[in-house]
C-alpha cells in the first residue's frame, strides 16, 4: 500500500492541467482555500447565502499563485532560466516566489505607484525590480520587451493563455463543495446558520420553493481568475461534477475609474469599451485595455451574469464593513466585489435566498487602501 499522503491544493488536479511532469511540480501548497458564510455581511443587504473564498490564503496572499504554479512549471519544462513579469503586485509576487522555488532568477516591471508593501515583498524574493511611470499598459510593453531575450520567459498573467488553467481549480474547489443546492463550508463548521440556528441553512426560497440559482462574484481587470473560473465549471458540468449540471452566473466587478467591461456591457457590446483610465484604488482590476475582454463579456453572457462598475467610495466602505462584520481584511480590489454584490442586490439580480460567492483575491495586509475621508 503507498502510504504517502494524498496532494492537495492544485495539484490534486494534475491530470487536468498542462505540466507534463506534474510529480516534480514547483508548488508552495497553493489551493484549497478556505470558503466561509458571510451571516452579517449577507444580511446588511437581505442575502441570506453569501460566502466568501479566500483567496488571500495561499501562499503569497493572492489568488495569482494558481495560474503561476502552473506556468512556472510550464516554463521550467521549457528550460527557462529567467522570468519577466509585469505586475501591480500581486502578480510579481507569486512570479518572484515560484521563481526563488524553482531556482529561477526573475524581474518584475511594476508600476510605480504600486504599494509599497507589494513592492518589498516582491524584493524579499530576490527579484529586480524595475518601477515604471504612467498607465498600466506601459508596464506591460517594458515587460514584453525583456521578454523577448534568449533564455527569458514572459509570464504576462494578463495576456499568456497558459496562467488561466491553474485558475480552473478555483471552479473545481466550488464545484467540490457545492452538494445538493447547498456549499459545505472550508475547513468545515458544522449545518449551523445565523446566530446558532441550524434552520437557516435551508435551501428554500422565502416562497417555500427551492433556489437552484448560484452567483460567483469576481474582481476583474485582465480576467485570468474570470476566464479561469469559467472553464472550470464548463469543465466541471462536462465531467458531472455540479448537480444537475448548473452553472453559476458569474459577476464582474470593477471601479468606475476603469471600467471597460462594464460600460461594454452596459452597451451590449462583444469587446471591452475603450476608457480612458483614471487613477484608482483598486490597482489590481486597473487594466484599460484587457487582452482577454471578448472572452470575459462572451462568459458573461454565457452564464447570465453582469459586469458592474461601483463608485470608490463605495468600495472602501465595503472594505471596512466586510473587517467589522466579519474579520475579513481585503483589499480595495476585492472590496470591489462586495461593491459589486451589494449594487447587484439593491437592483434585483440577486435574490435573498440565492446562493453567492465572492472571490477575495488578496488580502489588505498587503494593500490597505487610503482611510476613507
Amino acid at each position: 500500500m503507498d502510504s504517502r499522503p494524498a496532494r492537495t491544493g492544485i495539484w490534486r488536479h494534475a491530470a487536468r492541467l498542462p505540466a507534463r511532469t506534474p510529480q516534480s511540480a514547483v508548488t508552495l501548497g497553493e489551493g484549497d482555500t478556505p470558503l466561509v458564510r458571510l451571516h452579517r455581511w449577507g444580511a446588511r443587504y437581505g442575502l441570506r447565502r453569501v460566502y466568501a473564498k479566500l483567496e488571500f490564503a495561499n501562499p503569497t496572499g493572492s489568488y495569482k499563485d494558481r495560474g503561476m504554479a502552473v506556468l512556472v512549471q510550464l516554463a521550467v519544462e521549457a528550460g527557462a532560466r529567467h522570468l519577466v513579469e509585469d505586475s501591480s503586485g500581486n502578480a510579481g509576487a507569486a512570479a518572484a516566489a515560484y521563481a526563488a522555488r524553482a531556482g529561477m532568477t526573475c524581474t518584475v516591471y511594476a508600476p510605480a505607484a504600486a504599494p509599497e508593501a507589494k513592492l518589498r515583498q516582491i524584493r524579499a524574493y530576490g527579484a529586480e525590480l524595475v518601477l515604471v511611470p504612467g498607465p498600466r499598459a506601459a508596464v506591460a510593453d517594458a515587460a514584453r520587451q525583456a521578454g523577448a531575450t534568449p533564455g527569458a520567459y514572459h509570464v504576462s498573467h494578463n495576456d499568456n493563455p497558459a496562467f488561466v488553467p491553474g485558475n480552473k481549480t478555483f471552479a473545481y474547489e466550488l464545484a467540490e463543495a457545492y452538494r445538493n443546492g447547498e456549499f459545505q463550508e472550508w475547513p468545515s463548521v458544522g449545518p449551523v446558520g445565523e446566530d446558532g440556528d441550524p434552520s437557516s441553512t435551508e435551501r428554500v426560497t422565502s416562497s417555500g420553493e427551492q433556489s437552484s440559482a448560484w452567483h460567483v462574484v469576481i474582481p476583474t481587470g485582465g480576467g485570468a481568475l474570470f476566464c479561469g473560473a469559467w472553464h472550470g465549471f464548463l469543465e466541471e458540468r462536462e465531467l458531472g461534477g455540479l448537480d444537475s449540471a448548473i452553472l453559476p452566473r458569474l459577476h464582474a466587478a470593477q471601479t468606475v475609474a476603469c471600467a471597460p467591461l462594464a460600460q461594454a456591457f452596459a452597451a451590449g457590446m462583444t469587446e471591452p469599451a475603450i476608457v480612458e483610465r483614471r487613477p484608482s484604488v483598486c490597482g489590481g482590476i486597473e487594466i484599460e485595455r484587457p487582452a482577454r475582454g471578448r472572452e470575459i463579456l462572451a462568459a458573461i453572457h454565457q452564464s447570465g451574469g453582469t459586469a458592474t462598475a461601483s463608485e470608490e467610495v463605495a468600495i472602501l466602505e465595503e472594505r471596512d464593513r466586510l473587517a467589522l462584520l466579519e474579520g475579513i481584511y481585503a483589499e480595495p480590489t476585492s472590496a470591489a466585489a462586495f461593491a459589486a454584490l451589494a449594487q447587484l442586490a439593491r437592483e434585483g439580480y440577486v435574490g435573498a435566498d440565492e446562493i453567492v460567492v465572492v472571490a477575495v483575491t488578496g488580502s489588505g495586509l498587503k494593500d490597505p487602501g487610503p482611510d476613507r475621508s
